[in-house]
């Protein structure tokens, strides 16, 4: 059945990853009308932004699923974070952190990325103002004084459409950013990061650990009773090793780094790998354009934030959304200087974690042990630090 599109959208989003279709699904509660236009076909499962990795939800992200109408048919996919726990290999000092302490009933939640987004499609279908048009490929755009004319290309042709407003949500190699001739900046960290579902021996009781190495970082997200997601960053030339290695070689190597945590691990899944680097633009806005999430922002995945930071570029342009209308431009340019403070923060304390520990020298070792140890004698920073972490 062939699809005609209105001639005319409130809001045109290229890009049906989570950061996409939740802002589609907050728009519609304003009243909009949304068109989204995403790359692959819902045949291809899973897709490629909500494939097997394990994702961590802080809590501003889940305000904002909240808000856009997820959180009941989110809950039985979640599993609650409430204790994480901090450390390096080989050197002294232990940090941890304990949502009852900071009088919360998690720091955060895990899911799989495929119930993120089947919870996500579900609520788009459901939605008779938003059009999902995939597969959809925004070719080309034009801004005009109260418009943006729009061009796709789809499995019906080339078609037309104009919209108010445009995002281009279309991740790391957006074809919005590429069409605004925006300059990228780029850091190659040289490592992989391998993902992995295991099992334990012991369950987790809730329990998120990450350890540094003089390789990169090693982490366990919690998931079900005695799942954890485990994260092994190792530089790029390591991976083949790694990746041929059989499941118990696999943990055991894993285990090596992060410790025999939970009774050991007597199980891993499919192993997914992913090329670490920063991507940065320095511009978020230009007219009525926007970019969000991984089209204005990549980031190493150290501290966890990278849908937390992309949910939160959604929260705030629904936030100037619902004032009093304005002309795009004007509340546009302020949106951009409060999504680029939050970006540059987070992506500065990625970089310097980053920096810190892998300094490999015997002295730096002991000074982050020190720091650690001291982190944890003081609350008030910790909660600090937390807040950070879970808030932005």
């Amino acid at each position: 059945m062939s699809l005609k599109l209105k001639p005319h959208y409130d809001l045109v989003i290229s890009g049906g990853g989570p950061v996409g279709l939740s802002l589609a699904l907050g728009a519609v509660r304003l009243g909009l009308e949304v068109l989204v236009a995403e790359k692959t076909s819902v045949k291809e499962v899973p897709a490629p932004s909500f494939d097997g990795r394990m994702l961590a939800l802080n809590l501003s992200s889940m305000r904002l699923l909240a808000q856009v109408g997820l959180e009941d048919a989110l809950r039985p996919f979640l599993t609650s974070i409430e204790h994480v726990h901090v450390s390096q290999q080989g050197f002294m000092g232990v940090t941890t952190l304990h949502a009852e302490a900071m009088g919360l009933s998690a720091l955060g939640y895990s899911v799989l990325g495929q119930a993120l987004g089947k919870v996500l499609a579900e609520a788009v279908a459901g939605q008779a103002r938003i059009t999902l048009l995939q597969p959809a490929t925004l070719t080309a755009f034009e801004q005009q004084a109260e418009r943006v004319r729009i061009k796709l290309h789809t499995e019906q042709g080339e078609m037309d459409t104009a919209a108010a407003l445009l995002v281009g949500a279309d991740g790391t190699h957006s074809i919005v950013r590429r069409q605004l001739d925006w300059a990228v900046e780029k850091k190659d960290y040289g490592s992989v990061a391998i993902l992995a579902q295991v099992e334990s021996y012991l369950p987790h009781r809730h329990w998120a650990y990450e350890r540094f190495t003089h390789e990169g970082p090693v982490a366990l997200l919690p998931y079900k009773t005695h799942h954890h997601k485990a994260v092994m960053v190792v530089p790029a030339e390591k991976q083949p090793e790694l990746m041929a290695l059989d499941d118990t070689a696999y943990l055991r190597a894993f285990t090596q780094k992060m410790g025999a945590r939970f009774g050991g691990f007597k199980a891993a899944g499919a192993r997914l790998v992913y090329p670490l680097q920063e991507f940065y633009v320095d511009k978020v806005a230009q007219g009525r354009v926007a970019l969000m999430g991984n089209a204005s922002h990549t980031q190493h995945p150290v501290a966890a934030q990278g849908l937390n930071l992309g949910l939160r570029d959604v929260a705030d342009y629904l936030s100037f959304l619902a004032q009093e209308r304005r002309a795009p431009c004007e509340w546009l340019a302020e949106y951009e200087q409060k999504r680029q403070r939050d970006h540059r923060a987070v992506m500065g304390m990625t970089d310097s974690l980053i920096d810190l520990f892998q300094m490999p020298q015997p002295l730096a070792g002991h000074l982050r042990g020190m720091g650690l140890i001291g982190l944890e004698l003081l609350p008030m920073l910790k909660r600090r630090i937390a807040q950070f972490g879970m808030e932005g």
